[in-house]
């Protein structure tokens, strides 16, 4: 076995990922991915905004 057979089998495996899943999934997957990235930020920016009230009534800080 050669060098060469292992890179061929890498292709061909990638090659098959492609084809047989990648592509029937399309875009949904980066749809999906997308949105979950919104909506975990929009919920990190409401809790950062819930800590940042809690810092500022709170007097023993150090700031």
């Amino acid at each position: 076995m050669s060098s060469s057979d292992i890179f061929y089998g890498i292709y061909d495996g990638a090659y098959w990922l492609f084809q047989y899943t990648l592509e029937p999934i399309g875009d949904l997957f980066w749809t999906a991915a997308l949105i979950f990235g919104f909506l975990a930020f929009g919920y990190w920016m409401y809790r950062q905004s819930q800590y940042n009230k809690i810092a500022e009534n709170d007097p023993n800080q150090i700031k």
